[in-house]
């Protein structure tokens, strides 16, 4: 990213519902993938871990560059490419907050080095690179870039603050859905805390700051404290 002084204009796309049209072909494209994929169980399992976030994030990423285009290349690089030092430091702080709250109330048990059978290096760095990194950036590129901002714009004939709020409840409740779909049987109520959480603050966090650097900071910190934990 490269730093700026202006968030662009007031709103994020031009064609907000064509927009949004593009995100929930993209959602459910990902629902399908995550409730549809099977690898084989010959693979190894850093093969089938590739796969299953390919799968996942494909569909999403479609979205962003499709949403991109029909935007207008001006706005788009205000929202995705423009950061101050203060998105910086929110983001920072953001992430630690969250992650601090999380631990607090579901603290993060078991360990990668003992939840799996002989977890090789490969299987590791794509757990973690996975987890950490590519996963919220593309989480992140979605549904705070393109589906917040793009309900925002659409709704905004009833108010900047209630189309806020209804942007990032709406984006909120499918964020949960998939990575509840994601974690399949073992869904609990607490696996679904930072998720919740994470969705809230970082929608709260773009329509504050007009750019994405900061939630996707917060979103990228939590989740590699959260590796983090898992490595110990």
């Amino acid at each position: 990213m490269t730093s700026g002084t202006r968030p662009g204009s007031s709103s994020f796309y031009r064609r907000p519902t064509r927009t949004l049209v593009v995100a929930l072909l993209a959602t459910v494209a990902g629902a399908v993938f995550l409730l549809a994929l099977r690898t084989p169980p010959e693979w190894p399992f850093w093969l089938a871990s590739l796969v299953s976030i390919v799968a996942f994030c494909a569909p999403l990423v479609v979205a962003v560059v499709v949403a991109s285009v029909w935007a207008g290349a001006d706005r788009v690089r205000s929202l995705l490419f423009t950061w101050r030092w203060s998105d910086v430091a929110l983001g920072l702080a953001v992430g630690l907050l969250l992650r601090a709250l999380v631990e607090l109330v579901a603290p993060t048990t078991g360990s990668f080095r003992t939840g799996f059978v002989e977890l090789s290096t490969a299987d590791l760095l794509v757990l973690v690179l996975g987890a950490a990194l590519v996963t919220p950036v593309v989480e992140e590129l979605f549904f705070r870039g393109v589906v917040v901002a793009a309900l925002s714009d659409a709704l905004r004939g009833l108010g900047r603050v209630l189309a806020g709020i209804l942007a990032i409840a709406v984006s909120t409740v499918v964020f949960v859905l998939l990575h509840a779909l994601s974690l399949g049987a073992t869904t609990t109520m607490a696996a679904l805390l930072g998720p919740l959480l994470v969705s809230v603050a970082c929608g709260i966090l773009l329509l504050f700051t007009r750019r994405l650097a900061s939630a996707l900071l917060a979103h990228v910190v939590f989740n590699a404290i959260g590796v983090g934990l898992l490595l110990v």
